[in-house]
């Protein structure tokens, strides 16, 4: 409500103006500064005819995002494939989704059901079904990605900008799509020698898996093509033959439960914190827990923290942090922060077997945790000071950062117990998934480029008018890019929910705060990850 009152945004401007405001000192001058530019961006500065459309088209792109989300939350698609159909995946997670009035095994959308089936099962048919499926799903959307975009050109230009892209680029460490370009342009031509030899050797890799099987094309060896529903199977037959790293193996040292409780303790000890759970409390569902955290030293409250961690009808279907309140000063004293982490973790199987995860699934856990601790634990009285109101481009940065610990051998021996045995994950599992933790990482990082880059353009200055448009720069883009074609009629675009939220021409940021986070943690932490002086 305060961003658009013309009334405050008057005094504000009024104050910047005095010879007080001139005296403050940096810091505070800052955050006068960025409150003022806030105003002037949420359109105060314009006139009141300008200011009531400017208005109207945030309110309908709001009811797009809306939209868009609700089509992801709500999909009732199902997926029905025969246990043959599956060869090669785990047999209790056909068994946790077996109908037993067809005897065939049901799949969502959800990443635990199309995840483990697109890095283990060996029938080529039913990986491309389920991919073709997923990009081809959720009506509407991405009729709702061109009325966005188009809604945020206009927003820009009424606001004296370019493009969206120059609009959110302003405010964060980049400064302007032209320089993100630079940035991603640099990473790409290092990146596209080695991502070539990469999807060759996967093609190649599948080429022998297919005349094992029998299922070589007419043209043999040299007609194989790698496709878009192969990379994800391929590299895990990678890293288990050649690098001794088996994913699925793994899967036994890192039940649920270890996981969450060794990434709660193993925070607490690195900041200097306390958590303790708060057992009797409202909730929205019954698998939610909440904490309270306090200083461990101090005892001096820090905040409260939910965690959401399984998939459901109707819950965002990815990983996110989400702040219910965030730290600020009030005319009572210093507001605590209460953030929220939703997550899709697979559940207990049905007879109460603790879900065991992927080593993926424990990297994806330690860092949207860390996005907590960063809400929670942020500093300063300026509302610009804190996570949510960091540069997009840097927020990221600190969770990033902290995966590193995901392949420390300590972190990894207290994160890891067998299911049956409670042995930690061997010495030689260790030294081998951290001896492999950068393969393929050239073709990994084109896809990161592609999305990337994909954002800055539907963002851009003269973003695709319709859907039929959007089809088409996929369709242009991906391959020239990532090196793989797009499969026809596919649109990721359709379930790219980061680009209908506050990352919208900010996904550049995962790979800008990377770059940060490298330093970072080569400075503060990679001689001692448990360092409390570091940490604190």
């Amino acid at each position: 409500e305060g961003k658009v009152r013309k009334d405050v945004y008057e005094r504000v401007l009024a104050y910047s103006k005095t010879d007080a405001a001139k005296a403050l000192d940096t810091y505070e001058a800052h955050f006068v500064g960025s409150i003022l530019r806030s105003f002037e961006r949420s359109g105060l500065a314009l006139g009141p005819d300008q200011a009531a459309e400017l208005r109207r088209w945030l309110d309908e792109d709001a009811e797009v995002c809306s939209s868009y989300k609700r089509n992801l939350g709500e999909d009732k698609t199902r997926l029905t494939f025969t246990a043959e159909e599956l060869e090669g995946c785990d047999e209790q997670f056909i068994k946790d989704r077996l109908d037993a009035d067809t005897g065939k095994v049901v799949l969502s959308l959800k990443y635990p059901d199309i995840l483990p089936v697109l890095q283990t099962c060996a029938v080529a048919s039913t990986r491309r079904e389920i991919t073709l499926r997923r990009d081809s799903a959720y009506e509407g959307n991405l009729e709702l990605v061109a009325r966005g975009i188009q809604l945020r050109k206009k927003t820009a230009q009424i606001l004296g900008y370019k493009s969206w892209s120059h609009f959110v680029t302003e405010t964060r460490m980049s400064g302007s799509p032209e320089k993100v370009r630079e940035f991603l342009g640099g990473i790409m031509h290092m990146a596209k020698p080695g991502a070539a030899e990469d999807k060759e050797r996967l093609r190649k890799l599948k080429a022998g898996h297919l005349s094992e099987r029998g299922e070589l094309p007419a043209g043999g060896e040299a007609e194989v093509q790698l496709e878009a529903w192969d990379v994800a199977y391929y590299h895990a037959m990678l890293l288990k033959n050649e690098y001794g790293v088996d994913h699925e193996a793994m899967r036994k040292y890192f039940p649920c439960p270890l996981v969450v409780e060794g990434t709660l303790a193993i925070y607490q000890e690195l900041l200097g914190l306390k958590f303790t759970e708060i057992k009797e409390f409202d909730t929205w569902h019954r698998d939610v827990r909440l904490f309270v955290v306090r200083d461990a030293a101090s005892g001096d409250l820090q905040g409260h923290f939910y965690l959401d961690l399984h998939p459901r009808d109707g819950k965002y279907n990815h990983a996110a942090i989400f702040h219910i309140l965030k730290g600020k000063k009030t005319e009572a004293g210093w507001q605590k922060p209460v953030d929220c982490m939703l997550t899709n973790l697979p559940p207990p199987s049905a007879d109460g077997k603790p879900a065991l995860l992927r080593h993926d699934d424990v990297v994806t856990f330690f860092h949207e945790f860390g996005h907590i601790m960063h809400g929670l634990c942020s500093e300063g009285s300026g509302n610009s000071t804190t996570l949510a109101k960091c540069p997009r481009d840097f927020v990221e940065a600190p969770s990033q950062m902290l995966e590193n610990w995901c392949y420390n051998p300590e972190v990894l021996k207290r994160l890891s117990g067998h299911i049956d045995t409670g042995a930690p994950l061997p010495e030689e599992s260790v030294s081998k998934l951290i001896a492999a933790k950068t393969v393929n990482e050239g073709l990994m990082m084109l896809r990161q480029l592609y999305l990337g880059l994909l954002d800055l353009e539907i963002h851009g200055e003269e973003p695709p008018a319709d859907a039929a448009g959007l089809q088409a720069l996929v369709d242009e883009m991906r391959p020239r890019i990532s090196l793989l074609a797009n499969p026809p009629g596919c649109n990721m675009l359709r379930n790219f929910g980061h680009l209908m939220n506050q990352y919208s021409a900010a996904y550049y940021g995962y790979l800008w705060a990377e770059v940060i986070s490298a330093d970072m943690f080569a400075s503060r932490f990679e001689a001692d990850p448990f360092s409390k002086e570091a940490g604190m």
